[in-house]
């Protein structure tokens, strides 16, 4: 006996199905172990029956591994807001002061100003107009998570090189080099465009390659780039069907024990890597076509990336600073804020004053 013979309640199951794949894993092991039980007791037959005990015991599985909620002596609160771009997505809202407030243990550490421009970037007085201009990108490393506007890696660097140069930071939590790309691609950037001379310097760190291929849950309103016949072009965001799909599916597996077993959702490969690197040429070939005069300094956070040779090569090929060799104290390099663990601002003044050696 079929137990799909009745349309209605095919349409039911079906329904199910798709609820536990979008929605809920638990829900999904569950039925599909109880599917499969109906079969065996229809059929009789036992491998219907091993298959039902595989699922159930997924579910007992997750239920026993649950992730445990996280419990830190840390609180922070901000009132961050944020605007979405038909181009290159999310960004914090312009011309905003927004303050943010760091507990331990329910008494206040620190306290943070963020500072948004008319551009939607964090503020970095220029005092004047000068044609030689350093543009840093990335994300919140390179934005300034947890710190002042006076704290961060761009407004050190402004300060060491005096008025030599116009510091700009387009850097933002959560973003990788796509963001980036997509502003020079599509936008008329009013705030760079007396530029002639242009340093163009992105903090990289190996969880950016999973960001540009849509395998983190925040970055939904992100560009989405592709490779088609060997040309990267921006395909709307990754929240744009038919991708949405598949964002919603490592949504929903992304805390799932079993699925991790399997196959890590967060685990990049050699064709993200190829978008990823993709988008670092293109950046570099079109801020050479807009400016007269452009050098490109990458500060590479390099855990993991010698397991990525094609990685390896592109950095080494360039002009590259590795942070592990600068041999600064994990101290300084980390917080030691439990889930942020962001640099210190002593960590921003020891590599602007690398940037100062290398660019004086």
């Amino acid at each position: 006996m079929n137990i799909f013979k009745n349309n209605y309640f095919t349409v039911i199951y079906i329904f199910l199905i798709i609820f536990g794949l979008f929605f809920n894993y638990f829900f999904l092991y569950f039925f599909l172990g109880l599917i499969f039980f109906v079969f065996f007791k229809k059929r009789n037959n036992y491998t219907y029956f091993i298959i039902s005990i595989i699922f159930f015991t997924f579910v007992l599985f997750e239920l026993i591994f649950k992730d445990k909620e996280f419990k830190s002596d840390y609180l922070t609160v901000n009132n961050i807001k944020y605007d979405i771009d038909k181009n290159y997505g999310y960004h914090p809202v312009k011309n905003q002061i927004f303050s943010e407030e760091i507990f331990y243990k329910k008494n206040l550490i620190k306290k943070n100003v963020y500072t948004i421009d008319e551009y939607g970037h964090r503020k970095v007085e220029n005092k004047n107009k000068s044609k030689n201009c350093i543009i840093f990108h990335g994300g919140s490393i390179t934005f300034g998570q947890s710190l002042s506007d006076n704290e961060t890696l761009p407004y050190y660097t402004k300060i060491l090189l005096s008025e030599n140069y116009n510091v700009f930071n387009f850097a933002f939590n959560g973003y990788g080099p796509h963001q980036f790309l997509s502003k020079l691609e599509n936008l008329n950037q009013k705030d760079i465009n007396h530029c002639k001379k242009i340093i163009i310097l992105y903090q990289f760190i190996y969880d950016h390659i999973g960001r540009t291929s849509g395998k983190r849950s925040w970055g939904d309103k992100s560009p989405r780039y592709v490779l088609n016949n060997n040309q990267l072009i921006q395909k709307g965001f990754f929240s744009d069907f038919p991708f949405k799909f598949v964002m919603k599916i490592r949504k929903n597996f992304r805390h799932s024990k079993v699925s991790n077993i399997f196959f890590n959702l967060q685990r990049v490969n050699q064709k993200d890597t190829e978008i990823y690197l993709s988008i670092l040429k293109k950046i570099e070939l079109v801020t050479k076509k807009n400016f007269l005069d452009t050098r490109f300094i990458y500060l590479v956070w390099n855990k993991n990336i010698n397991n990525n040779v094609k990685l390896l090569d592109f950095f080494n090929n360039s002009e590259s600073i590795f942070i592990d060799d600068l041999e600064i104290d994990d101290n300084v390099k980390y917080n030691n804020i439990p889930g942020d663990n962001h640099p210190k601002k002593e960590f921003n003044l020891i590599i602007a004053n690398v940037l100062k050696k290398i660019i004086y």
